[in-house]
């Protein structure tokens, strides 16, 4: 028996159940390796005889078929895609009948819906494009000439182009001639789902200065159509209320009753850093508060109501997001939110100890209504060091005091404390020793300078020693220190490098210091753009990957830019929250007053107002000084660009 198996669009995990199975039976299997990911071979067993059709032709390839069918033996053969689609299986079968060997098909996954997941895009979108070309350039395989590139385009259609990379000035003529114009969204994917995929967006008429500049000669994917912009369709009648279905009247027929009401948590700052863009802000993740009783519910709305307020005037102290919930399930009107107020309740139905995981797991910060016990046994399984942990908060539901009782200096949750005592009438009850001695913490100095602390046993070292009332020293990098800056009382400035044992180092030198504390500064800056609902776990890897690429440690970070519109992605707030990074974003005429010189693309300005957003918004972020280590990267709908700025130490408490 002969089974003809789509290998799927490249990724390995792409493959069908039916076709991995077929694999794992197969006693022989002939796949095209000039399209196929080897790693598809993996899923063969260990006795499984492998060949290489791109080695073979036709004939020596039903050889091997008709071999194996006399041994009564499975042949795979494995086709990339979808076979059905240029894969030449047709002259296959007709000599399988004429053999008398039995033979099936499992379908795969073709290139051109691969390279759609990848940019999240729909083909038919309503008003836009109801139907999907598939085509070909001629090549030695000729076309029709009433299916030549000129009369589909005429269509207007989407369309995707395959087997044609190495014709793309050609194919942007022909496309025009046939009705497209020239600024027609475009997008070439090369290799899409391959772990190597590459994804560019440009325009009809920059085909190929696209694939030129990216060294693009085969394997790729053409995309054409107004949907790649995602703009100006109409609503699907599929979920319109107004439109009844099989299954669901429309709105007007249904009970108001039947409703489920959900609400979304607000995503972390409208963009800029806690909408006030200063870099100095000491908290930047989502705040959730939980309460036990009905006042301590009234007391969370009170500060979620806070928070907007001072989010409107654009100048908090501190920079968040609020998300409320209680474990009183008495509270509130509907079964799982409590609707009644401005800022939506849940009631958590989960044990405390689940949920503490899942908000300390996506980075939040906490803050729990009630009795300090309880925070204290639920957070405890969680903690890591004071470095890493998330702020943890506690107030009674009196609202008289409120307590941070982890990660007061680098999560911020003395400031927090301090902000939220301020608009609640609450003492802040501080108890970080010094703090409350009014004593140099070195921490909260490195926090408030951007710096990141290699070596976390010497804080307790150091502040040791200013508790002590003994001085301590500190060596700065030449150049980084601003002018007219002081150190505080007990703080001794020497020379760089030290020569000899100092308390505190300062350098973004790579050398070694007899050093108690080793302060490095977060001297990169990413700017990132990306399509529309990213996921954050391929933001993450693509980060990690260009990081690595460039020799950059993630510790080196200083933060995430892009643009206003990208406020609210949910992938890039996800990212900065877990790595407790600011994200900064700005206007399309910001970013377009940034100097430089950048890697444009029409199509870019067309839809968002500015030619580059990884780069200037880079740039932006580092201020001035900054300049670029690597320029612009793109795949998969991201794209991203790495900066260094200039890093200036100070000791006043901004």
């Amino acid at each position: 028996m002969v089974y003809f198996v789509g290998a799927g669009t490249g990724a390995a995990d792409l493959i069908t159940v039916r076709g991995r199975r077929l694999l794992e039976q197969a006693d022989v299997i002939i796949y095209a390796g000039s399209l196929v990911n080897p790693e598809l071979l993996g899923y063969a067993g260990e006795a499984c005889e492998i060949h290489n059709s791109a080695e073979m032709t036709l004939e020596e390839v039903l050889a091997v078929m008709q071999k194996a069918e006399a041994e009564g033996k499975t042949t795979v053969r494995l086709h990339t895609g979808e076979p059905s689609i240029y894969g030449a299986v047709r002259e296959q079968m007709d000599a399988l009948d004429r053999l008398g060997i039995c033979y099936e098909s499992c379908p795969g996954v073709s290139a051109c819906f691969g390279a759609a997941a990848s940019l999240n895009l729909e083909y038919t979108l309503p008003g836009i494009s109801q139907s999907l070309i598939i085509t070909r350039m001629e090549g030695k395989t000729k076309v029709p000439e009433k299916e030549r590139i000129e009369s589909l385009a005429a269509h207007q259609a989407s369309m995707a182009v395959y087997l044609s990379a190495g014709m793309l000035r050609e194919l942007s003529e022909r496309l025009e001639a046939g009705g497209y114009g020239k600024k027609t969204p475009a997008a070439l994917v090369y290799k899409a789902t391959w772990p190597e995929e590459e994804a560019y967006f440009c325009t009809v008429d920059t085909l190929y200065d696209t694939a030129k500049a990216h060294g693009i000669t085969k394997t790729a994917v053409v995309l054409v159509g107004e949907v790649i912009a995602h703009q100006g369709y109409e609503r699907s009648r599929l979920y319109d209320p107004d439109f009844s279905t099989e299954y669901r009247k429309r709105a007007g027929d249904r009970s108001s009753a039947c409703g489920e009401i959900r609400t979304e948590r607000g995503s972390m700052g409208t963009g800029k850093i806690g909408n006030c863009g200063k870099i100095s802000c000491l908290f930047t993740q989502c705040l959730s508060i939980i309460s036990f009783t009905k006042n301590g519910a009234l007391l969370s709305e009170k500060i979620a109501e806070a928070v907007t307020e001072i989010r409107k005037t654009g100048d908090p102290p501190v920079c968040l997001e609020t998300a409320l919930y209680t474990k009183c399930s008495a509270y509130g009107t509907g079964e799982d939110w409590n609707t009644t107020g401005e800022h939506p309740v849940r009631i958590v139905k989960s044990t405390l100890g689940e949920w503490t995981k899942e908000q300390l797991e996506e980075g939040n910060a906490l803050l729990f209504i009630g009795a300090c016990g309880i925070a204290v046994r639920v957070a405890a399984p969680y903690i890591t060091d004071k470095l890493h942990d998330s702020p943890v908060l506690v107030m009674d539901e009196a609202g008289r005091h409120v307590i941070p009782i982890l990660s007061g200096h680098a999560g911020g949750a003395n400031a927090l404390a301090v902000w939220i005592a301020e608009k609640t009438g609450a003492d802040a009850v501080i108890t970080t020793a010094t703090d409350l001695n009014r004593k140099f913490a070195a921490d909260l100095f490195a926090k408030r300078n951007r710096l990141f602390i290699t070596n976390k046993d010497g804080i307790a070292s150091v502040s040791s020693k200013v508790l002590a009332g003994e001085s301590i020293t500190l060596s700065i990098e030449p150049g980084h220190l601003r002018a007219d800056c002081e150190p505080p009382e007990g703080v001794r400035m020497i020379g760089y490098p030290p020569a000899g044992p100092a308390d505190i180092v300062i350098t973004s030198e790579h050398r070694q210091f007899e050093a108690a504390l080793l302060l490095r500064p977060r001297e990169y800056v990413i700017g990132m753009g990306c399509r529309k609902g990213k996921e954050a776990e391929k933001i993450a890897a693509f980060i990690a990957e260009n990081l690595e690429k460039a020799g950059i440690l993630l510790s080196q970070v200083f933060g995430l830019a892009s643009i206003d519109v990208k406020k609210e992605e949910p992938g890039l707030l996800a990212w900065s929250r877990q790595e407790k990074l600011p994200f900064v974003t700005y206007t399309a005429e910001e970013l377009s007053h940034v100097e430089g010189d950048f890697c444009g693309s029409g199509f870019v300005k067309e839809q968002v107002g500015v030619d580059n957003v990884c780069e200037r918004a880079a740039l932006k972020l580092c201020g001035p000084g900054g300049r670029l280590v690597c320029k612009k990267h793109a795949r998969d709908g991201m794209t991203m660009a790495v900066a260094r700025r200039e890093w200036r130490i100070s000791f006043a408490e901004e």
